[in-house]
């Protein structure tokens, strides 16, 4: 009996790895971000990334616990902050984006041969989050 290859990263591992790549602020908005990364798991190119969410529509948009529950961790440990008041914005300081690149990023850590596809992923959220609407 073979067995299955487990991934050596986890869904937390790309959503972190994922804020190397975006801006040091942009938007937070839920629908946005859940609908984007849900959008991106449908396509082949990205679903080895991605593939370890779970969507259920609520709220009118395709919502991931798993995702929500990450981006709270990342602000609980603090590589990921809201700023007030509104909780508008989400902000990464750059001694957070040097760490992330550090641990998952760099030559021989677990995300470094997916770099070009967080890359794209990060630069195609980041495309939807600016989008009015």
């Amino acid at each position: 009996m073979q067995r299955e290859k487990t991934k050596e990263f986890s869904p937390d591992d790309v959503i972190t790895a994922l804020l190397a790549f975006l801006p040091p602020e942009f938007s937070n908005d839920p629908k946005k971000i859940h609908t984007t990364i849900r959008k991106l798991q449908q396509e082949e190119k990205y679903k080895d990334l991605l593939e370890g969410f779970e969507f259920i529509n609520y709220l009118r948009f395709p919502y991931s616990s798993l995702l929500g529950r990450i981006l709270n961790r990342l602000q609980e440990s603090q590589l990921l902050s809201s700023r007030n008041p509104g909780y508008l914005v989400y902000e990464t300081k750059e001694n957070s984006r040097d760490a992330i690149e550090s641990y998952f990023l760099s030559e021989g850590k677990i995300l470094y041969e997916y770099r070009d596809k967080l890359r794209e992923i990060a630069g195609r959220l980041e495309q939807e989050l600016k989008n009015v609407g």
